[in-house]
């Protein structure tokens, strides 16, 4: 006999509903974000404070007068590029006062949107990886 607890087929409509609706929400609030960001006057803001890097300035140059994905993608990219920027300091692509200067609710933001995206992704692998294994029982 089967426990009731981890028989996912017996649990209610509601809670299989909440338990998939869930994290994809969580990931889509993230992903709305970066959509704001790039929508709202903060694109240039973001823009103009990262000019040292030259792969960014070129990615300002072919992804940013592009269509609305290229600009989003522009977001992450920057947004990576603030929140991870080890490597481009190591490497000489990224000036220290450039990163110190970036504005701090935006860096923020930035980092919200990132911690959202991933949670939001990997609690709907995990879910995903419960029912698939729930099916095989």
């Amino acid at each position: 006999m089967r426990c009731q607890v981890t028989d996912i087929h017996a649990w209610p409509a509601m809670v299989k509903l909440l338990l998939i609706a869930v994290p994809c929400f969580v990931c889509m609030v993230g992903v709305a974000i970066n959509v704001y960001t790039t929508l709202s006057r903060d694109y240039h803001v973001v823009c103009d404070s990262i000019t040292t890097s030259p792969y960014m300035e070129m990615l300002k140059v072919t992804w940013g007068a592009s269509t609305f994905k290229w600009r989003v993608l522009l977001m992450c990219a920057i947004g990576g590029l603030v929140i991870f920027p080890g490597r481009a300091l190591r490497l000489g692509q990224l000036s220290p006062d450039e990163l110190k200067a970036f504005p701090p609710n935006l860096r923020l933001r930035f980092l919200v949107a990132l911690w959202l995206t991933a949670v939001g992704f990997i609690g709907a692998a995990a879910v995903t990886l419960v029912l698939e294994l729930s099916k095989s029982n």
